[in-house]
């Protein structure tokens, strides 16, 4: 019965690193469209993002093509929150992922995740004009908690 029990976590496990991998096949920078991680020692303007229970406020947010922005995201609810940065179709697929694997940490360089009562940080370059998005992908979170970033050309 232990066999069969371990055998069955494994498996679970690997699905779910297969699943990661899929969805996420070059972890280490996404799509240009959404820019990519960026440097600590150049950021040129912090924006402050409070994640309130189902909704963050601010959800419209101006940056200018290059620009590094250091968001600092501070948990005012009552609930962990995350924020992921992205296209749409990214972020719907991520939480549907996240409804399928509620337990499933995270490596993306693209998503903070934050405690009630606590803040963090996460440091983006937006390298291409356009919109990029932003949400909570946690189950129950993803429809409510969403934003939008309007990437300004230079």
């Amino acid at each position: 019965m232990k066999r069969i029990f371990i055998a069955s976590i494994l498996a679970i496990s690997l699905i779910s690193v297969g699943t990661v991998a899929q969805a996420y096949p070059d972890s280490g920078e996404e799509s240009a469209a959404i820019g990519r991680l960026g440097d600590p020692g150049k950021v040129s303007r912090t924006v402050e993002i409070a994640m309130v229970d189902n909704r963050f406020k601010p959800t419209e947010i101006k940056v200018k093509q290059d620009e590094t922005v250091k968001f600092v995201v501070r948990n005012t609810g009552a609930k962990k929150h995350e924020m992921m940065i992205g296209t749409m179709t990214e972020l719907d697929k991520h939480a549907k992922m996240m409804k399928q694997y509620p337990d499933m940490e995270h490596t993306e360089p693209n998503l903070i995740s934050v405690d009630p009562g606590k803040s963090g940080e996460l440091v983006w370059r937006f390298t291409e004009v356009g919109i990029v998005d932003f949400a909570c992908p946690l189950p129950g979170h993803f429809k409510g908690m969403r934003g939008k970033i309007n990437v300004e050309p230079k």
